[in-house]
Order: C-alpha cells, then sequence, then structure tokens
C-alpha cells in the first residue's frame, strides 16, 4: 500500500474571464461561424491562470501549511484536491476519506436544520446512519449550540456555522482533513478546543493540509509548509525557513530597501538542508568541537560548536543568530551575537565564533540553524544568509523522571504539610 496521501501534479486552472455577458455567448457560437466563412478565430475572454504547474506529495500522517496572499490559489488548490473544482490541466490523487473545511458554511444547505446538514454531509462522506448515530452525540457536544441543532442554519451566527462545520469534520474519523482558514471566525475557547483537537488527530495518523494566515500556528503545527506566489509553488520546506521566505516578501514589498536588499534568493545549503539569503555574505562552515554536524550527548551535557562567516563591508550591522528547533523545526530557543566589525580584508569580513549551550532537552532529535543578519532582530532587520538545520544532535538516557515536554524548565515541586479541612 503507498503511504502517500495526496498526490499533486503538474496542477493547472485557468478561468475564462469575459467582459460582458454577450461575450460568453460569442464565445461559444462564433467560433464555428467564424471557420465556416473562412475567417480566421477571435478570442472573446481573458485567461486568468490561478494554479500553474503546481505539483507535491503528502505522506500519510504530514502535516502540511499553506500560506500565501489573497488571489495566490491557496482555496483554489485546496478545492481541487477536495474534489469540488475540475483542474483544467494536471492531476489530484488522495488516498483515503477526506473531509474539508472550506468556505463558511460550504456544503451545508441553510434551509435545513443542523442536524439534517450533519446526516446529509456524513452521508457524503460515505458514513453509514449506524456509525453516524453512534457519533451524533460528540458532533452535538463539541459543537456546543445547544437548541439550535434542530433550527435552520440560515438563523445560525457565522460562529455557529464553523463550530458545526468543523465538529463534523473532526468526529468522522478522516483519513484527510482540509481546513481553509476556517478557525479564525470562532471565538478564543473555541479555537482552543479546535486546536487541541487537531493536535489529538494528526498524533493519531490524520493527514492535515492547513491553511492559515497566523504563522505562529502553521509552526506549530505543520512539519512542512508550501508557499503559494502568484498560482506557482514559490517556496516549500520546514514551517521556520518557508515563513521566514514569506515575511520577508511581504516586507520587501512595502520596504524602500536598495535592490540587492530585496532581492532574497536560494542558496546552496551546506547540510543538503534549506539555505536562503542576500549576495551580501554567506555562513561558511559549523562543527561541534568534537568534530563533524552531528552529535550525541546525554540530558544536561553542554554542547560546544564554532560559526564561521563571511561578508561584505557594505553590511553596516552585523550579527549572528543561533536558533535551537525541534524535530518539527519548532523553534525552542535562541540567541542573537552582535558582531564587531575590525577592518576588512579587501572589503571582505571573516569570523569564527564559539557556542555553548546545555542540552537540557527530553530524549530526541534537535537541529541548530544559523543566521547571518544585518540589524538587529528586534528592529528592522535582513537575512543575509540561513543555514536551516546545519547542526543536529541527539539526547539519549534521559532519566528525568517526571519530565514533561521538550524542556527542562527547573521546575521544582515540594510536598507541604497537609491541610485539615474543619
Amino acid at each position: 500500500m503507498t503511504d502517500v496521501a495526496i498526490s499533486v501534479q503538474n496542477l493547472c486552472k485557468c478561468y475564462q474571464i469575459y467582459e460582458n455577458p454577450r461575450d460568453r455567448l460569442k464565445h461559444f457560437v462564433m467560433p464555428r461561424i467564424r471557420k465556416i466563412i473562412g475567417k480566421p478565430n477571435k478570442q472573446y475572454c481573458r485567461e486568468f491562470w490561478a494554479l500553474k504547474d503546481v505539483s507535491f506529495e503528502v505522506k500519510k500522517g504530514e502535516t502540511i501549511g499553506i500560506i500565501g496572499l489573497n488571489g495566490s490559489g491557496k482555496s483554489t488548490l485546496l478545492q481541487m484536491i477536495a474534489g469540488t473544482l475540475n483542474p483544467t490541466n494536471g492531476s489530484v490523487e488522495v488516498n483515503g476519506r477526506i473531509a474539508a473545511l472550506l468556505e463558511l458554511g460550504s456544503g451545508f444547505n441553510p434551509e435545513f436544520t443542523g442536524r439534517e446538514n450533519v446526516y446529509m454531509y456524513a452521508a457524503i462522506l460515505g458514513l453509514s446512519s449506524k456509525e453516524l448515530a453512534q457519533r451524533f452525540s460528540d458532533i452535538e457536544q463539541f459543537a456546543d449550540i445547544g437548541d439550535f441543532i434542530d433550527q435552520p442554519v440560515k438563523t445560525y451566527s457565522s460562529g455557529m456555522v464553523v463550530r458545526l462545520a468543523f465538529s463534523v469534520s473532526v468526529n468522522v474519523q478522516p483519513d484527510i482533513l482540509i481546513v481553509d482558514e476556517a478557525l479564525a471566525v470562532g471565538d478564543a475557547a473555541f479555537q482552543f478546543k479546535c486546536m487541541e483537537r487537531l493536535n489529538d488527530l494528526t498524533n493519531s495518523g490524520t493527514t492535515l493540509l492547513f491553511v492559515s494566515h497566523d504563522l505562529n500556528l502553521l509552526k506549530m503545527f505543520c512539519s512542512q509548509v508550501i508557499y503559494l506566489k502568484n498560482g506557482s509553488v514559490h517556496a516549500s520546506g520546514s514551517a521556520e525557513d518557508v515563513t521566514n521566505i514569506y515575511i520577508m516578501d511581504l516586507r520587501d514589498s512595502q520596504s524602500s530597501l536598495n535592490e540587492s536588499k530585496q532581492q532574497i534568493k536560494k542558496k546552496p545549503s551546506l547540510n543538503n538542508g534549506f539555505a536562503y539569503g542576500t549576495s551580501e555574505g554567506r555562513v561558511v562552515d559549523a562543527q561541534f568541537t568534537t568534530g563533524g554536524r552531528l552529535c550525541q550527548v546525554t540530558k544536561g551535557q553542554a554542547l560546544s560548536f564554532w560559526i564561521e562567516v563571511e561578508f561584505f563591508d557594505t553590511v553596516k550591522c552585523p550579527s549572528i543568530t543561533v536558533l535551537v528547533e525541534s524535530v518539527k523545526k519548532i523553534p525552542i530557543g535562541g540567541q542573537q551575537y552582535l558582531i564587531n566589525k575590525n577592518e576588512p580584508i579587501n572589503e571582505i569580513h571573516n569570523y569564527r565564533v564559539h557556542c555553548e549551550l546545555s542540552a537540557n532537552f527530553s530524549a530526541n532529535r534537535y537541529f541548530v540553524s544559523v543566521r547571518l543578519e544585518d540589524g538587529l532582530i528586534d528592529q528592522n532587520f535582513y537575512v543575509i544568509d540561513k543555514q536551516a538545520a546545519l547542526l543536529s544532535f541527539e539526547v539519549i538516557n534521559d532519566n528525568a523522571g517526571g519530565l514533561r515536554g521538550m524542556v527542562d524548565l527547573g521546575i521544582k515541586i515540594q510536598q507541604q504539610e497537609s491541610l485539615l479541612c474543619v
């Protein structure tokens, strides 16, 4: 059996845009007439390509985020994966039961009650009446809309619609779940409940395709992110790297930085990973002091490594940022170091810095990413070179007892005297 949940190959979607309604009729009628009378064909519409040659694969159990500006093709892509829109060219292959939470209330009949819509939606997903009867109480309880479950959907608020739609989607045990920014409508308490449920689903092996403008949410949930720009895949990779490129594109489109600083480009990676930046400098190398870019340590052991960078004298405020990330590329912590510039040699500065940290982490694999930057990180700065996951280390023999999470915060818990109730 294949381990691929979603396969998208050379996907394209073209819309025909007409200036006025009669041009639509001319488009279907006039080509035949012009051919009969021997005149060349004439275009009565203009083409808009919402997607152009998009290809990627999603493995079963992966959580993939999709980002991009409005109009970049995100919703069009999700609709074709969900099967509600046909592609112009290319193919989409989906393996497993798919539940999609796309446009607010899409798939709901406003004249039907919430209960009736739940049964209709479940039937579309292939659930039998018996299966739905077993899960209906969970759907009703999660949605928490009270007696409105038996009222027409047209009487619902937008928050109630998304509550019911999300509740159905996550309680039908889908193999693949698609969520398109719908959670932004819900209140804070409901959003937190949704995040917990999404976390449970992904931990149980559900494949999640997630669109959101909340970049922190994407970093928290997604192992990989796809950045769509003008209908094409502009970048794909870890959530941290791709969201950084997205932020830079947003900044550069609104900033007055000179042309050389605006050109954020992909660079060769030192470690077969992901790298990008400008042409003003680079991370030359980085290694653990014990040698190599991989090492194994026990919890609490000291880690030391060195980083070598070089950059042109045009870099005004050079700095190095070291970032420790989890296996899912979620940032755990980092530190910025400002470089004191000396006189350059042939207009190029070359520096080596030494770094130390304590591996106060639970047993797992961790990564160290390195950024060479210009400017303070809490002010206006840009990346000269970023080498993602340049170093990696594995923490073993974790005998921390009651440690929860990834990092040992040194929390002390002591038992006090029993309090007698009077």
